[in-house]
């Protein structure tokens, strides 16, 4: 017997008054009782996300003091070369789940490389100063506002994905534009006037490359790389459909596939890993936001796969098509996805040595060795060119 029952009945025995009375009094005194049940729900929850605060303050803080510490390190370290900021937009606590952060962390490697210091801020530091030769801001899905402070500083947005949110406004604030399409880039460089190149998005060639020993090893898998962005991705629901021996690693596909999740390996899978994967699977698929179609922007993962010897069934733009006319296998709708696929399964080798083939192609000129060369030539001719910033 429930708490207010128990009450109601003891009531009963010993106040002369109505039953509807004493019931309609008994429901008020529940309805306040869950009224202060409730805001003492609240502030539980509001104490709970003060302490949260303040520990997101304290950190702030003491992320912020770090930054003047860095400042000091960095120029102690540096000596005499060129200190390079990459602005990555990965937040710290998940920069793993990032390709942002792998794009990052190649690019970073191989301008040390070349004898640049180079750091990688996240999105919490790029506030940070740390008197910059030169700020290199890889542009997504965050903007970033050049620090004009830094008279001296270099400031270079290299645009490798979503184009449709960066307005020409943007693009001016910069010393330099790079982007990843040279369709787009053409377009640009009628528009603005500020330096426009073109700067394809590439691939880590000493992660991903072909691998003779592992060829024996592949197998019957499909594969896709990516979340379900919360659309129905239609080449993922075609494989579903057709029942291909698809394998997904991804979040937000178990809810959309619905009998066919199982085909959901894992809602992620590292950088580090995916090579091996390339290396044992019989093609992978592949698609791109639409600005990035309408833009003309090729994404990494078409370069990635092709290094490691994978065929690509990928949805097309013209950019894509004069890089690969042949390499990859083009579908624009689900018949031809269905071509595609049949190629697959019918000439396989025929297809697989037309992806055997693009490897040097790819190592000279779609790599980030490539890139961190283009770049520092890029910035010292600029630097030549402008006496402000000798």
């Amino acid at each position: 017997m429930s708490f207010w029952n128990t009450l109601k009945q003891k009531l009963r025995s010993f106040i002369p008054v109505s039953r509807t009375y004493m019931d309609n009094k008994l429901r008020e005194l529940e309805k306040e009782n869950r009224r202060q049940e409730k805001i003492l729900l609240e502030l539980q929850k509001n104490s709970q996300s003060m302490l949260e605060l303040k520990e997101y303050v304290s950190q702030e803080l003491h992320r912020r003091d770090d930054w003047g510490k860095l400042a000091a390190q960095v120029k102690r370290e540096a000596k005499d070369r060129q200190i390079w900021v990459i602005k990555c937009p990965a937040p710290e606590e998940k920069k793993i789940r990032w390709g942002d952060y792998a794009y990052a962390v190649a690019l970073k490697r191989y301008l040390d490389r070349m004898g640049m210091y180079t750091i990688i801020d996240l999105h919490e530091d790029w506030d940070c100063e740390v008197n910059a030769d030169v700020v290199l801001v890889l542009r997504g899905c965050e903007f970033y506002r050049p620090d004009r402070r830094n008279t001296k500083c270099l400031y270079i947005m290299w645009n490798i994905s979503h184009p449709e949110m960066v307005t020409q406004e943007e693009y001016q604030l910069y010393d330099i534009v790079c982007v990843g399409s040279r369709h787009y880039a053409r377009e640009l460089q009628a528009k603005l006037t500020v330096p426009v190149y073109p700067l394809l998005q590439c691939t880590d060639t000493e992660l991903f490359y072909p691998d003779q020993a592992a060829e024996c090893n592949r197998g019957k898998d499909y594969l896709f790389i990516g979340n379900s962005r919360g659309v129905a991705r239609p080449c993922v629901l075609w494989a579903a459909q057709d029942k291909l021996p698809l394998k997904i690693w991804g979040a937000g596909w178990k809810a959309m596939l619905g009998p066919d999740k199982i085909m959901v390996q894992d809602v992620f899978i590292e950088n580090s890993q995916i090579p091996a994967l390339y290396r044992s699977a019989r093609v992978t698929l592949n698609d791109h936001w639409k600005d990035m179609l309408d833009y003309q922007f090729v994404n990494n993962r078409i370069f990635d796969a092709l290094a490691c010897g994978l065929p690509v069934i990928s949805d097309c733009c013209d950019e894509l098509r004069e890089i690969f006319p042949e390499a990859v296998l083009y579908y624009s709708n689900k018949e031809e996805f269905h071509q595609c696929v049949k190629k697959i399964e019918n000439n396989y080798e025929e297809v697989k040595a037309k992806v055997d083939e693009q490897w040097p192609v790819i190592k000279e000129q779609y790599s980030f060795e490539t890139r961190a060369r283009e770049l520092v030539e890029i910035v010292e001719k600029h630097r030549t060119e402008n006496s402000w910033l000798q």
